[in-house]
């Protein structure tokens, strides 16, 4: 009870310090747009709540932490994935298998440091009370190994077990250099480091498949974990076997839709784990989120998101919750590094939705973005763009400010 108290006042979006009956009118508004939003979400079988890729932004976590309470408690989703590494998720549930307690901090551990921040933190205890009572299904759809994590300090090794031999004592070596990012001159990381070490997880996936090794209780998960390794590294040895034909701060787009096709076959997957429908929240940027990307005239309309094959698969089934700001900063996940807003142009997206209105959000339906057609706007990345949002996105919440995140002392 103590966290829905902390958090009701960002969900209101009033920061005025003494109250007044214009503040009353804008609470009453910012309500609305919570409700509304829940409402939209009830009956929808995945509800993937986007945020700005820089993943620094408090309100819109705040917003997204309170609206997922409403969600399970309220709309009955049974199931919580989020954009982070799905090992640790894995091995959660096999402690629960095990009737090993689950603890907080393993929870925190598997979202990751990018969230490792006060608004984030009323979340665990309420996702880990539900995963520990085996009411809601917790799960990573990444593919990507965070720092800290037992994917990062243990996994490995456990599975290296399963080889035989020399080949046990090569892997394990190359491995463990990466894992600890042990590159020097003598020992550089290259394209043929990358391809012996996808021959690796190759090989561990044919040991793990084999019928005999498959047949055995839990067999399925590290399989799992060793199929995103295969695919994690595939991505990587064709990055680095390419030449380079691009700047270097420009985005791969192959490697962002391999990524996100990666993200939706670990969807696929955690749903089909379960003999009975889920309904599943999915916690991510909101450029994986997009419906997408064909409309907007930036080099993402390159990409195909994991939106898109959500899409393909759910139909209407599917919400896709977007996030933006008039003004304000917002930093770079749990970092201290923090960066300013330039305030929204009239002619934006994000500029109309504050004239002459008075409270300090403002939420826009899928018919209202589809009645504004191409607006410039920067819900993707705080970038301008433009776009039809309605095939981007189902539904956009607009903060008239945003604000960085406080990183905990785990993400500092």
């Amino acid at each position: 009870m103590k966290y829905l108290l902390l958090l009701l006042p960002l969900l209101s979006a009033c920061a005025s310090p003494s109250p007044s009956r214009g503040t009353a009118a804008r609470e009453a508004v910012a309500d609305s747009d919570a409700d509304r939003i829940v409402r939209e979400l009830c009956d929808k079988r995945i509800a993937l709540l986007g945020e700005e890729s820089h993943h620094g932004n408090a309100r819109t976590v705040a917003f997204k932490v309170a609206l997922t309470r409403r969600l399970v408690e309220e709309c009955q989703y049974d199931a919580f994935f989020i954009e982070s590494g799905t090992y640790d998720f894995l091995r959660i549930q096999a402690l629960l298998k095990a009737g090993q307690p689950v603890s907080e901090d393993t929870v925190a551990t598997a979202i990751g440091g990018m969230w490792a921040t006060e608004e984030m933190a009323p979340l665990i205890p309420f996702l880990t009370a539900r995963i520990q009572a085996g009411t809601l299904l917790a799960g990573g759809i990444d593919d990507q190994i965070g720092r800290g994590t037992y994917a990062h300090r243990q996994m490995t090794r456990e599975f290296l077990a399963s080889l035989d031999g020399p080949r046990q004592a090569a892997c394990g070596a190359e491995i463990e250099r990466h894992m600890a990012w042990g590159y020097d001159e003598a020992h550089p990381y290259t394209a043929e480091t990358a391809k012996f070490i996808l021959g690796c997880w190759q090989e561990l996936a044919s040991v793990l498949a084999a019928p005999e090794a498959a047949a055995m209780p839990g067999a399925e998960r590290p399989l799992q974990m060793v199929r995103n390794l295969e695919r994690l590294f595939t991505r990587q040895v064709a990055a680095m076997s390419q030449a380079p034909e691009q700047p270097q701060d420009s985005r791969n787009w192959s490697d962002f839709s391999a990524r996100d096709r990666s993200m939706f076959l670990n969807l696929e997957w955690l749903l089909s784990q379960s003999s009975k429908p889920r309904k599943a929240i999915v916690w991510l940027a909101t450029i994986h989120a997009a419906k997408d990307l064909k409309g907007v005239d930036a080099d993402a309309r390159h990409g195909t998101s994991f939106g898109s094959h959500v899409q393909e698969r759910f139909g209407a089934q599917a919400f896709v919750l977007g996030f933006s700001a008039s003004a304000g900063s917002y930093s770079l996940g749990s970092t201290t590094r923090t960066f300013v807003l330039a305030p929204a142009t009239a002619d934006s997206l994000e500029g109309w939705a504050f004239s002459n209105h008075p409270a300090d959000t403002r939420y826009l339906d899928g018919r209202q973005l589809r009645d504004f057609g191409p607006r410039v706007a920067r819900p993707l990345n705080y970038t301008w763009m433009t776009a039809p949002w309605d095939t981007v996105l189902d539904g956009l919440l607009i903060f008239r400010e945003e604000a960085p995140s406080r990183p905990t002392p785990r993400g500092g």
